[in-house]
């Protein structure tokens, strides 16, 4: 892991158009039709560069990671370690039947998940709606992406989630700005009856006893992300997640359910599948790490600091003696009928 690690050119993205635009209107340029109203194959590639990565353009200090191919690598591997491992083959755990009709992805990020629910459910209408334009061109026929900025608490979303059998989210709901307004125009554009599925980090790192790794430089990292100048200016929360099943039976969601599996952070575990999911979880953990800390300014630390902690995380998930764990959670709870 690098701090200086620098990316090639830029890349383009792109989509194929599905659909109608619905109730299409656009406060951010004259000439581009552009919420829920873009697709991606309309939508320019904006992006701007810093530190040798790139990051979306399109919306001013929403999202405070990268969107180049390390990232969408980074992401892809994440995609398999969750739905491989932590799903056993299967994409969510909503009970939505064998014939659903929409399910929308929200942070679709490179659209690694609307790709393959589409082709397993072939039967709905799948929507990945992201603020970065990287999906890839080729997509199942009943897949399609959106560039929208659901953090948006001026605007409402726009229709085209309206009448979902199934909402997933998977690492998003720490780095929206309101989660609980979020949460509550999920609620509205599910149809009776329909699933909200949120899959989080539930931080803190915990020893293998399950008490607190506190002075695990990961937890550190965690810490500094969450309570320094960077979650003030993307509004990230970090430790939000475990507050999800309260939250959504008060925005009047029903059968609220939870499941939590613990990740090793790197490959101390005896047993082979644990052992291997530690280390993919620590692959990703790394390049999280170093996309983080390449922005010393904005986590309020000098670059020796930065350094420091790098090597100190590096060091810290390759000591097979230190036996870190994370709690993976999913939440999913339905609209009432």
């Amino acid at each position: 892991m690098s701090l200086n690690s620098a990316q090639g050119p830029p890349g383009s993205g792109g989509g194929d158009h599905h659909g109608s635009s619905e109730d299409s209107t656009s406060d951010y340029a004259e000439t581009v039709d552009f919420s829920e109203f873009t697709s991606i194959d309309t939508a320019q590639m904006v992006h701007r560069y810093k530190n040798g990565r790139r990051y979306q353009g399109w919306f001013d200090e929403r999202y405070g990671l990268p969107n180049d191919d390390t990232e969408q690598a980074r992401e892809h591997l994440k995609h398999r370690v969750y739905s491989d491992y932590l799903l056993n083959g299967e994409y969510f755990i909503s009970p939505i039947g064998d014939n659903p009709q929409k399910i929308v992805d929200l942070g679709t990020g490179a659209g690694f998940w609307p790709i393959d629910v589409a082709e397993r459910y072939p039967s709905a209408r799948v929507i990945g709606s992201d603020i970065s334009a990287i999906q890839p061109p080729w997509t199942p026929p009943n897949a399609e992406f959106r560039v929208e900025d659901l953090d948006d608490e001026t605007r409402p979303w726009t229709r085209i989630y309206a009448g979902a059998d199934l909402i997933h989210t998977r690492s998003v709901i720490q780095t929206v700005r309101n989660p609980e307004l979020f949460l509550q125009r999920a609620l509205e554009a599910l149809k009776p009856g329909g699933w909200i599925e949120c899959h989080d980090l539930f931080i803190p790192l915990t020893w293998e006893d399950g008490t607190p790794a506190i002075d695990h430089p990961v937890q550190r990292l965690y810490d500094l992300v969450n309570d320094g100048p960077f979650a003030q200016k993307y509004g990230w929360q970090l430790y939000y997640p475990p507050t999800l099943p309260q939250v959504l039976r008060q925005l009047g969601f029903v059968n609220v359910q939870e499941q939590h599996t613990p990740i090793p952070v790197g490959r101390w575990s005896r047993r082979s599948r644990d052992r291997e999911m530690g280390m993919f979880n620590q692959d990703n953990l790394i390049d999280w790490t170093a996309a983080l800390l390449i922005r010393h300014e904005d986590l309020g630390i000098t670059e020796e600091e930065a350094r420091q902690l790098c090597q100190e995380t590096l060091m810290a998930m390759d000591n097979t003696r230190i036996h870190a764990r994370l709690d993976w959670g999913i939440v999913w709870a339905q609209k009432p009928l």
